[in-house]
């Protein structure tokens, strides 16, 4: 039975987050977290967007890929943070707007989430930030990226 949007709100407002945090939410729900990815409470469109990335679902990955520019930091961080759940074809679409993001936070976690089943593109701006970077601390943490995922995909 799908949940209502006070039950949702409760189950998403716990204080300490883990995966009992998004138990039991599946696709009925997702017209309710999109209404909450517009909620005033930056950290409550967060814990929408963690329960989106946890729902194989074609609107999860829309929404998610239209709070990738949300203009909220935390929100777009915690897409970042989020886009390890998706599948791979449809976290490419998602991280090249996360890796070119103006937060250094943002770019972090997207860097972060790049694994070597991402697409050329990805790749490709991976590399890009290695070099072309404006903060020293992306440049390396890209570095180090792109050689990580050499050793363990050579």
């Amino acid at each position: 039975m799908p949940m209502t949007l006070d039950q949702l709100r409760n189950q998403l407002s716990a204080i300490e987050a883990d995966e009992s945090t998004y138990a039991g939410i599946g696709a009925s729900e997702v017209p309710l977290l999109e209404q909450l990815l517009q909620d005033d409470e930056d950290w409550m469109a967060a814990r929408a967007v963690f329960a989106l990335s946890r729902v194989p679902d074609a609107r999860s990955v829309t929404l998610l890929s239209q709070a990738s520019a949300d203009p909220r930091q935390a929100v777009r961080v915690a897409v970042a943070a989020s886009v390890t759940k998706l599948a791979s074809q449809d976290a490419n679409t998602i991280l090249l707007p996360l890796l070119n993001d103006t937060a250094l936070g943002v770019r972090k976690l997207a860097i972060r989430a790049v694994s070597g089943v991402h697409d050329a593109a990805v790749h490709a701006q991976l590399r890009n930030l290695e070099t072309r970077d404006p903060a020293p601390v992306i440049r390396e943490l890209a570095k180090d990226r792109v050689r990580e995922l050499r050793l363990n995909n050579p």
